[in-house]
């Protein structure tokens, strides 16, 4: 078993390593798909992660059209959309499982979702954020770097959503608040809606 100390060190690493790849592949640019590309990129980069994701998903989804109906794509997501996200976010994505909070209602119709993500990036990661910036040299506030790396990671679950229940499904995000916290750590919270198309 791993000590508290060996487990917050390679979650920095891992934190850290993403970023980098990040940055170094978009320059966090949104021209010419530069940063949605490198999002993309690291949702393929451990192909069996991507996969497992995919097996734990795909049955539940089975089950539902079958119990339910494969039109109640909101309620789906209202009940299993905490689960997606909080699993995607950390697993495929480097986000802290235990500093995610994730609320997933429907939205205006049976296929329509909405909800929030809300995550508490540590000093550690602000720091990070600021580090690589400044290696990069990329002139972004720590803020709007956070909010780049939540925002594409939300989005960048589009495909894989889409596959699990056999329709294109998009994420769109919506309100965004910023909240300072103890100790030069900040929450984000994200708002989303899901909708076919």
């Amino acid at each position: 078993m791993l000590s508290s100390e060996k487990m917050a060190e390679s979650e920095s690493d891992r934190f850290k390593d993403f970023l980098e790849r990040i940055v170094e592949k978009s320059g966090l640019e949104l021209t010419g798909g530069k940063l949605a590309t490198a999002f993309r990129d690291e949702t393929t980069r451990n192909n069996l992660l991507l996969l497992e994701f995919l097996d734990t998903f795909m049955p539940r989804w089975e089950w539902w059209k079958i119990k339910k109906g494969a039109h109640l794509i909101s309620p789906f997501i209202e009940e299993m959309g905490t689960h997606i996200f909080k699993i995607w976010l950390s697993f495929i994505f480097p986000f802290n499982y235990s500093r995610l909070e994730v609320e997933c209602a429907k939205g205006g119709s049976m296929v329509d979702a909405q909800g929030f993500v809300n995550y508490t990036y540590s000093p550690e990661e602000r720091e990070l954020i600021r580090i690589i910036c400044d290696q990069f040299n990329i002139d972004t506030p720590d803020r709007e770097v956070a909010r780049l790396l939540m925002t594409n990671a939300i989005k960048s679950l589009d495909p894989t959503i889409s596959k699990i229940i056999g329709t294109n499904y998009r994420l769109f995000t919506d309100k965004i608040d910023f909240f300072e916290g103890e100790d030069d750590g900040f929450s984000i919270r994200v708002g989303f809606v899901g909708r076919i198309g």
